[in-house]
């Protein structure tokens, strides 16, 4: 009977467990491309995962999941149909949840990345931007990025440099655009 009435005590008590709160957010960009993508913030580990949505409709946008954690400050754009995980320091601190939870936002920052061709080891990405990020890009070719922001928009951009079409690669309230030149030539290292 002792066992039975523990048994209930512990059913009570709370657990401390991880909050995921996975929402569904659209951004429109500068440009007007509306793009769809699902977040999932996870209290416990401090992250955010996200999932864009389609974008085929929109030439060259690059469809990636992606993963910020922000006890490093890092975050990955990662291409599955390529198997490539672009790293790179977060181009602004953790948005909080409630901006994840507005549905709608016209918040959308430009950036240009420049990828660096030297391809990273595990250990090195591991060192650099943590387990959680190891571990998410584990069997993938992961190139290091910087990001810059672009205070004009990606029309702008492909006007000024006709001999390449950037690819845009979106994430939480950023489109970041990236050289193509840059991103065939790790396609052909990896």
């Amino acid at each position: 009977m002792l066992m039975i009435y523990i048994a209930v005590l512990l059913l009570l008590v709370p657990v401390a467990s991880a909050v995921l709160e996975t929402n569904h957010l659209i951004q429109i960009d500068n440009d007007g491309r509306k793009v769809s993508m699902d977040v999932t913030y996870d209290s416990d580990k401090n992250t955010v995962h996200v999932v864009i949505g389609d974008v085929s409709m929109y030439k060259q946008g690059v469809q990636t999941v992606n993963l910020h954690d922000y006890n490093t400050g890092y975050g990955v754009l990662k291409n599955i149909n390529d198997r490539i995980c672009l790293l790179g320091r977060a181009p602004f601190p953790k948005a909080t949840p409630e901006k994840y939870r507005v549905g709608l936002t016209h918040e959308v920052y430009d950036h240009l990345l420049d990828i660096n061709s030297t391809r990273l080891t595990l250990d090195e990405i591991n060192t650099v931007a943590g387990p959680n990020i190891a571990t998410f890009c584990k069997t993938y070719s992961t190139y290091y990025v910087t990001a810059t922001p672009l205070h004009r928009n990606a029309r702008a951009l492909e006007q000024s440099n006709p001999d390449t079409e950037p690819q845009t690669i979106w994430c939480v309230a950023s489109s970041c655009i990236t050289n193509s030149n840059q991103y065939q030539q790790i396609l052909t290292t990896k």
